[in-house]
């Protein structure tokens, strides 16, 4: 069947509802209302048709031939499908695209690619305005979703591939009904839409990495990374420029060191037309951290200025041949005159991460300095085999609260020095919290020898050994007995110990031998039931523990500190490490609410840049006396912090309680950016923090111990999930009047809030995470609206 908006427009929708054979009026275009983006109602089915109430009778009869089609996602909801083929047309507008990119539409039809990046469509630019892209389909079904994306292409060893460099992350794609929306089977014929822009808010994420050959290579210059041999005093406001190639084609003329004398010997093999026909990798963009506006763009021909011990520079490439990818390095003196180059040849980058230093030479060959570069080489995910899809993502999607949501640290609290009521970091723990009525747990997560993902804060644990003098106390020993001067404590690495070790031997925590009666022991003697037990895998807690409670997963992996001592050396490479975590998380999280966290800042990029469904925070230590700082400038402020999770494009910064007492200017930077704050640290210990950093400076999530104990609490999501139902069946008895049916074009100057802002006080959008109640309110506004027009925002085509 098909209806026209001619036909749809004067009346309300209605819906045949099998379990009582009849058609209701009804409030919703859509089967069912989520309770969150991934739970669905299972009550009953219902298939939607549209028309006037004369026309009940006749659906009824001709109910039997409309083609119905079950969900991928959900077998129990049935869907309308369109009899006769509609033909769709996008159109959208972006600004300040480049020359060598361009725009595509990925969506839930087959022709879009089905969420696919690879297999998205691509728009046609418009030759009368340059900034608009067009394309269109032909659709059988009556609901369409999709979003856009800014691409381009590379060349690799198996063919041209696509990277995905911008996305549309709104937590909800774009919609259109094809049959109430089409006109002599047309639809969207004067729609025009806005880049990032959808529902009244702008959402634009980066790409992730996708294909299995696919790197981001990142380099760093910071601290005193300049240096000159001949120079008394040193230079101020040099300029840097790095511009990538590939080492087995020919380089551009701006590619390569020039000498006064000499001439190069031609190489009769090489490929004159390589560089423009087989491009591996992609320009060089850079990011100014020490900078006001510390987001990534294009280099200018003569770089960017560089200041030694003031300005931190973030070079950022994609490739598909990192084993052939080099730098080309130019220095350029104040007044934009190359000073002297050198090059990062591929065998300087060998590892995931390091640091190299390279002399330069002006153009008469003659070395006149060194460099010193840190680079990061992010790999694709390995170890999840399925694509990773476009149709939903909780990256960029937060929503905003009167009350920041409240963090059980370490599940019920820190257990070894703070005598928590469950052992920290155990499913019990973390089931606690949840029962406590904690929104979210925060727990720790490392690597053991044979690479299983386990949850426990240290790096170390002490393993107790008696001692070979004849006086040692055979097992069982009672607590005095272990005490007693006949153990020895030997301090090893989680990481050298297999998980079926860690589950046998005798552990304590790292303060016991020194602080033995303010320290619980790590394992008892007595037997215990598994939920009790310290390092349970992360597979484990995302099996057992409470769905309705969030885990923000702190990513531990070790760094050197200012006083020189590394927290763990020799420890797994860092995309070894990342992905086997991201596997586990990807594989078992269902529906459960994730966000990532780590006071490792490469950590955190990598997290971002290796998936698109969940959002990464940047611990922060800060300015502290209370802990041991690191040597990476990245963490050395709170500020610092908030300018490298803006570049990024992480979810926010989680900022340590010590320094935000001293100066709570980083919240408010971090606000102006559109950021997500969360705060931790000892001082939440004291109530009265707490209630600072929640309602005077407003912070989205407090992270603290023994949560619950002293006041109890209940489980935002499940309150609201209650008050959410209640609503419903409030709203489920009556049909309210039809609204005026909206213009096809808008004028671009409306300003006006969305409908979801009127239903939900005290609610603000905001582009950010994964919060259920939102999407409920968004599908209780289609439940208050007029089944088949779309509410999004248009530009005018004039």
């Amino acid at each position: 069947m098909h209806f026209t908006r001619r036909a749809v427009s004067p009346r309300a929708s209605f819906v045949f509802d099998p379990r009582v054979n009849s058609i209701n009026s009804h409030l919703s275009r859509r089967p069912r209302i989520s309770e969150c983006p991934e739970e669905e109602e299972e009550e009953g089915e219902e298939i939607y048709v549209f028309g006037s109430e004369e026309m009940r009778q006749t659906i009824l009869e001709d109910l039997p031939t409309i083609i119905l089609e079950e969900e991928e996602e959900d077998n129990d909801s049935l869907v309308m499908s369109v009899a006769r083929p509609v033909r769709v047309h996008f159109a959208v507008d972006v600004e300040n695209l480049l020359a060598h990119q361009s725009v595509y539409v990925v969506g839930s039809s087959d022709v879009l690619g089905t969420w696919e990046a690879k297999r998205a469509m691509p728009l046609v630019q418009d030759p009368e305005r340059t900034m608009r892209w067009k394309g269109s389909i032909m659709s059988e079904y009556d609901q369409l979703k999709f979003r856009y994306f800014i691409g381009y292409n590379l060349m690799s060893d198996s063919g041209e591939k696509l990277i995905v460099d911008k996305w549309e992350a709104f937590l909800h794609p774009r919609s259109t009904l094809c049959s109430a929306e089409s006109r002599n089977g047309e639809c969207r014929v004067d729609r025009v839409d806005l880049f990032g822009y959808y529902a009244g808010r702008k959402c634009v994420s980066d790409g992730w990495l996708q294909h299995p050959d696919e790197n981001q290579i990142l380099l760093r210059l910071h601290g005193n990374a300049l240096k000159f041999y001949k120079t008394a005093k040193e230079r101020k406001n040099c300029r840097v420029k790095m511009t990538p190639l590939d080492v087995r084609f020919k380089a551009p003329p701006s590619g390569h060191i020039s000498f006064s004398y000499g001439e190069d010997e031609e190489d009769e093999d090489e490929d004159q037309t390589a560089p423009s026909n087989k491009c591996t990798h992609s320009v060089t963009h850079v990011a100014v951290l020490s900078d006001p506006r510390p987001k990534f763009y294009d280099q200018e021909e003569t770089g960017v200025v560089f200041n030694n011990n003031k300005d931190y520079l973030v070079f950022r490439t994609h490739c598909l041949a990192a084993e052939f990818l080099a730098f080309y390095i130019e220095i350029f003196s104040e007044e934009r005159k190359r000073i002297g180059a050198c090059y990062a040849l591929p065998s300087a980058l060998q590892d995931a991460s390091g640091i190299i230093h390279l002399p330069f030479i002006n153009s008469s060959g003659r070395p006149i300095g060194q460099v010193s570069i840190e680079y990061l080489c992010v790999r694709a995910l390995k170890g999840f085999e399925e694509p990773q899809l476009m149709e939903q993502t909780f990256c960029r999607h937060w929503k905003k609260r009167n009350n920041a949501l409240e963090v059980g640290h370490r599940g019920a609290g820190n257990s070894y020095t703070k005598f928590a009521m469950a052992r920290e970091n155990t499913v019990h723990s973390l089931n606690t919290a949840a029962k406590n009525g904690a929104d979210y747990v925060e727990f720790d997560v490392q690597l053991t020898k044979d690479r299983i993902a386990v949850i426990y804060h240290d790096f170390h644990v002490l393993v107790s050994v008696a001692r070979r003098d004849g006086h040692a106390l055979p097992p069982p020993m009672t607590r005095a007995q272990l005490d007693s001067s006949n153990l020895d404590f030997h301090e090893l690495p989680v990481k050298d110990l297999k998980l079926s070790q860690l589950k046998l031997l005798m552990l304590d925590h790292l303060s016991f031998p020194q602080k033995k009666e303010n320290v619980k022991k790590l394992v008892e003697t007595g037997e215990e039931e598994e939920d009790f037990k310290p390092f349970p895998t992360l597979v484990e807690a995302l099996t057992k523990v409470d769905p309705d409670v969030g885990f923000n997963v702190e990513v531990k992996y070790p760094m050197m500190q200012n006083n020189g001592e590394h927290e763990c050396d020799h420890y797994f490479e860092r995309n070894l490490f990342v992905d086997i975590i991201l596997a586990d998380v990807l594989k078992h999280a269902a529906n459960r609410r994730i966000m990532f966290s780590s006071f490792d800042p490469d950590i955190c990029s990598m997290v971002a840049s290796k998936q698109n469904k969940y959002p990464v925070l940047f611990l922060c230590v800060g300015e502290t006396q209370r802990y041991t700082p690191f040597q990476d400038q990245r963490t050395s402020t709170s500020m610092t912090a908030v300018n490298f999770a803006v570049g990024a494009d992480l979810l926010g910064v989680n900022f340590n309680s010590e320094d935000l007492l001293k100066d709570p200017m980083p919240v408010k930077k971090a606000n102006e950016f559109g950021m997500v704050t969360f705060v931790w640290g000892e001082d939440l210990d004291k109530k009265e923090n707490i209630n600072y950093f929640k309602k005077e400076l407003g912070v989205d999530g407090v992270i603290y111990d023994r949560i619950g104990e002293e006041e109890r609490r209940r489980n935002v999501f499940i309150v609201e999930r209650e008050q959410k139902r209640a609503l419903l069946s409030c709203s489920g008895a009556s049909t309210p009047q039809r609204a005026p049916s909206p213009s096809p074009v808008s004028s671009e100057n409306n300003n006006s809030p969305p409908l979801s802002a009127k239903l939900t006080r005290n609610t603000q959008s905001d582009s950010a995470l994964l919060e259920e109640n939102e999407d409920d309110v968004e599908g209780l506004t289609d439940k208050l609206t007029i089944t088949g027009f779309q509410s999004t925002p248009m530009v005018s085509t004039q």
